[in-house]
């Protein structure tokens, strides 16, 4: 039996209730057990009622009136700005600048990287509202690893569009991009979706208040919900191993820049 054969069994046995773990924060240990055996932990609570209000004030006006620093993109009837943290401006936007600058983060992501980590170096500001449609909300994983944090700036029910995931799923990533990532070669969007037989549909929606944070590694299978009622509304970083401060390829020859 192959190792993928295995694998794919092996992520057939996980069950479609299964919990979403919670921690605290400053319990780095808890967090890195969680990822490690399910690539997702939940953190409730990471920001309180202001930072909340605060972030969510910070993200309209990111929306409305993006900085030259920012980048508006294209995304259905929805919004979205990307932002590199280094740019962002701390008197305009504390909160947004403060949330992935927090050293108890910086701390998971040290120990889920080690040396050479690249900690929240890109955040993003997202609207999901009814009718946004979007790549993402098909299952996949990323094309290149990283630990990313998401926070809910609004409660999360079902209906709102809740991220789902597989956990356990992440080793599936890991098998199906091994002799990849030893060549630093980038796969492209087909090739992140390509997955086992069995896998769609098994996705669970991780609910939450606002304030939540879901800590996850990028090669969970996972994906956006479809916003069914009301909003979701979002903030996002992501950061890295020092395999990132290598040169990557595309299957084309050329060199990956993003994120």
């Amino acid at each position: 039996m192959t190792n993928s054969t295995q694998l794919t069994e092996g992520l057939m046995m996980l069950h479609t209730t299964r919990d979403v773990h919670s921690a605290e924060i400053n319990d780095v240990p808890a967090i890195i057990e969680r990822l490690e055996a399910d690539g997702v932990v939940l953190v409730p609570g990471y920001l309180d009622a202001e930072a909340v209000a605060q972030a969510t004030s910070e993200c309209r006006e990111l929306f409305e009136r993006t900085p030259s620093w920012a980048h508006h993109e294209d995304y259905s009837v929805g919004q979205s700005v990307r932002m590199e943290r280094s740019d962002v401006d701390p008197a305009e936007f504390p909160v947004v600048s403060s949330a992935f600058a927090r050293p108890e983060l910086e701390s998971v992501v040290d120990a889920f990287f080690g040396e050479g980590h690249i900690f929240s170096r890109t955040i993003y500001a997202i609207l999901d509202i009814v009718g946004s449609t979007t790549h993402v909300q098909q299952l996949h994983y990323d094309k290149m690893r990283h630990l990313k944090s998401f926070v809910y700036l609004t409660d999360v029910g079902p209906e709102n569009g809740p991220f789902h995931c597989l956990p356990g799923s992440h080793r599936v990533a890991r098998e199906q991009q091994r002799e990849n990532r030893e060549r630093r070669i980038v796969p492209t969007d087909e090739d992140v979706r390509q997955l086992p037989k069995g896998m769609a549909g098994r996705g669970i929606p991780v609910l939450g208040e606002a304030g939540t944070l879901i800590l996850f590694d990028s090669d969970i299978l996972h994906h956006a919900g479809i916003v069914t009622e009301g909003e979701r509304l979002a903030i996002r970083s992501l950061s890295f191993g020092s395999y990132r401060s290598e040169t990557w390829y595309r299957k084309d020859g050329s060199v990956e820049v993003a994120p």
